[in-house]
């Protein structure tokens, strides 16, 4: 039988509440200690035991997979959980975490996956924070697991902040890269190993994903791999960050607007900055001002300073125009069944590209927009986001955003930050340049989205209520969320 044990702070006597509260729901209580998991499903039930496959509500007519109680093979007793008929990618195995997730509380999550078929392929260990277009999908852990291996242990741990739990969406899920991969689970475990201060956000950087809000403005750090870099708000909109042998990691402020009206219909928006943006000979980085449309769906780039490498040399060259005094290059690149901000989609690429590099100005966005549409590009699409971002790909480098004073119709957003020093910096290694057939700048940039259902999760209604007694003494949250974005 399964066991969902419920582990809080709790004095004798609630303890004894809570065992019987269970007890009448025909629930197996254990009571653990802070080392022992709070949560162990073993699937020895014979059923599905709360886990669903990921997916929106439209997927799931088509079919988004199959979940199977098998007695197949089994880390421990006779029975694990076996998915197969998966479409997507992202068609995971997940559970609800939201009815036992605490602000500020860090959670160690372990599942034991086997390998059915193909031989080799990546399993990634992810959690989902809120749902639509607004949610994030970090990716915990990645690792390459074959049939030879058996069973492997793939383990992690998270905190969420207070901003995540009021999404109403937490669940953490194990996927497959290759779609048509098929795999058990068994013995999935959720421990308390801790609780987290409260994080402050002009005085600790950031060095693991995380998405949030600073006042007017919203901020991300997003890196492919742990590890390689961090970023520190120095204000809202303003932030200094550096980077070590990134394979990809940005760095981004700015507004998520919520693709409710175009960009003609904002009227006139410009970003007026400073910033500075140092890497070596070699690298692959961009500064620029980036965002996305919806309906059409277009990512979009105004790069102001990057490296030796042009991002779209694979695509289409449409000619130059001449804005804010630079003379821009104008490309475009279609990207095929590639992650974006509503899943793996097929969507275009266009880039501004400034012939001379400046690190500060005004970048008059509307009338890029204006000129793509001028080239025959179909940029009428709801604008999602407008923001200043500096983002590397195998490199190394460091930079800052000291002036962000963005306007967006009648809308100012930003203040001229007091004359102070230069934010603190480290020197970058020696880079890794990209492989000459690599085409790494058309990479689109990592949104909290890539293998992920834009919508619902399509969880069923549970049937149990678990009567929890007591509570976390957990620290002052602040309003800023941990995320990864994306894979």
């Amino acid at each position: 039988m399964n066991r969902i044990k419920i582990q809080r702070c709790i004095s004798k006597s609630k303890v004894i509440a809570l065992a019987a509260a269970l007890l009448l729901l025909s629930v197996l209580p254990v009571v653990a200690t802070a080392e022992e998991p709070f949560i162990l499903i073993d699937f020895e039930d014979g059923t599905i035991s709360g886990f669903d496959v990921r997916g929106t509500e439209s997927e799931r007519e088509r079919g988004t997979g199959v979940l199977t109680a098998s007695t197949e093979v089994a880390h421990s007793g006779d029975y694990s959980l076996l998915i197969t008929e998966r479409r997507q990618a992202w068609n995971g195995t997940a559970f609800n975490l939201l009815p036992y997730a605490e602000p500020n509380v860090t959670y160690e999550f372990t599942f034991w996956v086997h390998a059915r078929t193909p031989d080799t392929s990546e399993f990634i260990l992810s959690t989902q924070i809120g749902q639509g277009s607004g949610a994030s999908y970090p990716n915990l852990l990645k690792r390459d697991i074959s049939l030879e291996d058996g069973w492997v242990e793939m383990t992690t741990d998270y905190t969420y902040s207070e901003n995540d739990i009021n999404t109403g969406h937490i669940t953490v899920y194990i996927e497959n890269s290759l779609a048509e991969a098929e795999f058990f689970i068994d013995d999935f475990s959720v421990t308390i190993t801790g609780t987290a201060a409260a994080w402050d956000p002009l005085t600790d950087p950031i060095t693991a994903n995380r998405i949030g809000t600073l006042e007017d403005f919203d901020f991300e750090f997003w890196s492919e791999e742990a590890g390689h870099g961090q970023m520190q708000l120095t204000g809202p909109g303003t932030f200094w960050c550096n980077w070590t042998d990134a394979r990809n990691i940005l760095f981004r402020t700015g507004k998520r607007l919520g693709s409710v009206m175009s960009s003609e219909q904002y009227g006139d928006i410009t970003i007026d900055y400073i910033a500075s943006h140092s890497i070596g000979s070699g690298s692959v980085s961009y500064l620029t001002a980036y965002g996305w449309t919806e309906d059409p769906l277009v990512e979009w780039y105004v790069i102001e300073k990057r490296g030796d490498y042009k991002p779209a040399g694979g695509g289409t060259l449409h000619g130059t125009v001449e804005i804010d005094g630079g003379i821009y290059e104008v490309w475009t690149d279609m990207r095929i069944d590639k992650p974006s901000i509503q899943g793996q989609q097929t969507f275009l690429q266009i880039f501004s590209i400034r012939t001379e590099h400046r690190t500060e100005g005004i970048i008059t966005i509307s009338d890029h927009f204006k000129a793509w549409e001028e080239f025959g590009l179909d940029v009428s699409g709801n604008l999602y986001e407008v923001s200043m971002c500096i983002e590397g790909f195998n490199s190394s480098g460091n930079g800052s955003i000291s002036r962000h004073i963005l306007t967006i119709g009648d809308e100012v957003y930003g203040v001229e930050p007091p004359d102070t020093a230069p934010p603190q910096t480290t020197e970058p290694d020696p880079v890794l340049t990209p492989e000459p057939e690599q085409n790494i700048g058309t990479e689109p940039v990592p949104m909290p989205t890539p293998m992920e259902d834009p919508d619902d999760s399509g969880f069923p209604v549970w049937g149990i209520v678990l009567i929890i007694v007591g509570g976390l003494g957990a620290a002052g949250v602040t309003v800023i969320g941990i995320i990864k974005s994306r894979k």
